[in-house]
């Protein structure tokens, strides 16, 4: 792990802890930092799926499970008149 001098905003180092729930500045930079990659590449992937250029219907095919079954559907219970006391 490298480490480096950077000068941060007080404030926005204060939220970042909240937000990660991170106690320490270094804690808090580094979620925030794995929170910006990880949202850049989810919406890289939803962007080339969007855009067509991953296709996945060849494995939507392949992989497709049967439906199940349908059961027969059954009349309810009939119940019997109560005898007069």
């Amino acid at each position: 792990m490298a480490r480096m001098m950077v000068e941060l905003d007080d404030e926005m180092v204060a939220q970042a802890k909240i937000i990660y729930g991170k106690k320490t500045k270094a804690g808090a930079v580094r979620a925030a930092l794995e929170d910006a990659v990880k949202r850049h590449l989810r919406q890289q992937f939803i962007d080339a799926v969007k855009s067509g250029e991953l296709d996945f219907s060849e494995i939507v095919e392949k992989t497709k499970v049967a439906p199940p079954a349908e059961e027969p559907e059954q009349e309810p219970p009939v119940e019997e008149p109560k005898a007069a006391a």
